[in-house]
């Protein structure tokens, strides 16, 4: 059986996309079942023109499936490829650690079921509150030593980035409706939705949309909002170009989350209008 296994898995040749503890994690399983991968090191957005058509071709040519795993798929790919996701409409479907590892075999983890539940569900996942596709809900939920864990493979911040949250989480609180709009010059914004979240656990949040929905806006254009699945999901269908994800989208009972680049003033204008 194990032979037969691994057989299969000669069939595949992996393009991954942007780095994080979820796709670390599936580069390192890939690794340990002996699958070929290529890992260009992308980053958040990743597009599959980044790796060119050429290299699925070649993959073909050398009598490989290509799997794209969360790419943008923005350029002419073979009939065989296999596209691997849980972002935007593909947002019911298990993460994507899931999916690899039903390809080709391999058995969650602890580990492994903790990152996905990181991934698609973030702290209420992570605390068993929602289901996560192709899993169900984490249980037992994660420790804190867990819940630190996934949490600190995904934050790589400068000092001067991780002062610059405290300045914007420290300035006068400034509400959009139930949502904290908060303002800094860098978009990376992991630390702020892990502030808020654990302030939000400390009070006794019992369900996904109990945990804090907030919209930051950063000086280099990027926009994000993590809360509300409804609002996610509508953000996501008035601003086409970004991304979004998380177990809960769509759902005004859930936990999402949605980004982009768009006119600043425009998202802030249908936030007001739509939701506050």
């Amino acid at each position: 059986m194990n032979n037969q296994m691994n057989k299969m898995n000669l069939e595949y040749r992996f393009f991954l996309g942007g780095a994080d503890a979820e796709m670390c994690r599936i580069a390192q399983i890939l690794t340990q079942a002996g699958v070929d991968f290529v890992d260009s090191g992308l980053g958040w957005g990743a597009k599959a023109s980044q790796y060119g058509k050429e290299a699925f071709e070649d993959a073909v040519k050398d009598g490989l499936i290509p799997v794209l795993v969360e790419l943008v798929l923005d350029c002419e790919l073979p009939e065989k490829a296999i596209i691997i996701d849980h972002h935007g409409a593909a947002a019911n479907l298990p993460p994507s650690l899931i999916q690899v590892s039903d390809l080709i075999g391999h058995l969650l983890t602890r580990n492994d079921q903790v990152i996905a539940a990181n991934d698609a569900g973030w702290y209420p996942g992570l605390l068993g509150m929602c289901d996560i596709p192709g899993m169900g809900k984490l249980y037992p939920p994660a420790t804190p030593a867990e819940m630190l864990a996934v949490r600190a493979a995904d934050a790589n911040l400068s000092p001067v980035m991780v002062a610059e949250i405290d300045r914007a989480l420290a300035a006068p609180v400034e509400m959009l409706g139930v949502m904290r709009v908060i303002r800094m010059t860098h978009s990376k914004t992991g630390m702020i939705g892990d502030r808020l979240a654990i302030a939000a656990i400390m009070t006794g949040v019992i369900k996904p949309v109990d945990f804090p929905s907030y919209v930051v806006f950063s000086g280099d254009g990027e926009v994000n909002f993590s809360g509300r699945g409804d609002v996610a999901a509508a953000l996501n269908t008035a601003f086409t170009g970004g991304w979004a994800g998380g177990a809960g989208l769509g759902n005004p009972e859930g936990s999402a989350f949605w980004g982009g680049y768009p006119e600043q003033e425009k998202v802030e204008a249908f936030l007001r209008e739509h939701f506050a």
